[in-house]
């Protein structure tokens, strides 16, 4: 069975009702209960809310998913893979690697519009799928 973990470029369209692709795509993943997060990001979803009732409404809608924690093999994970891809030049913001941490950790599929994945998935192998 698979499982996904969504990024929150894929996360703001689905709220925004913009895209009828990623309402297609995650609407599924929601009804069978599919979905992971961390604390990465929700954060980053709450930071961008526009008032308090979206900041509610985004957290609360956050609960009925899966969170994952980020505890010490995580960050180790995390530390890897930086380490790898600054030695072949390439920096990755940290928010990135740890998604990247937790799909590997967890054996995730990463659904995503940022390229940064594609970047790490080219030098360390990840499950994703771009919409």
């Amino acid at each position: 069975m698979s499982k996904f973990i969504i990024d929150s470029t894929i996360w703001i369209d689905f709220f925004k009702g913009k895209n009828k692709a990623v309402n297609d795509f995650l609407l599924p993943l929601i009804e069978e209960d599919k979905i992971y997060y961390n604390g990465i990001i929700l954060s980053e979803l709450l930071i961008g809310a526009v008032n308090k009732k979206e900041f509610s409404f985004l957290k609360n809608n956050f609960e009925g998913f899966k969170h994952l924690k980020t505890d010490k093999n995580i960050f180790a994970q995390t530390s890897q893979i930086g380490f790898r891809l600054r030695k072949k030049g390439y920096t990755i913001p940290l928010t990135d690697l740890i998604i990247a941490a937790h799909a590997i950790y967890y054996d995730l599929t990463i659904v995503t519009a940022d390229s940064h994945f594609k970047l790490i998935n080219k030098n360390i192998r990840l499950k994703l799928q771009f919409l």
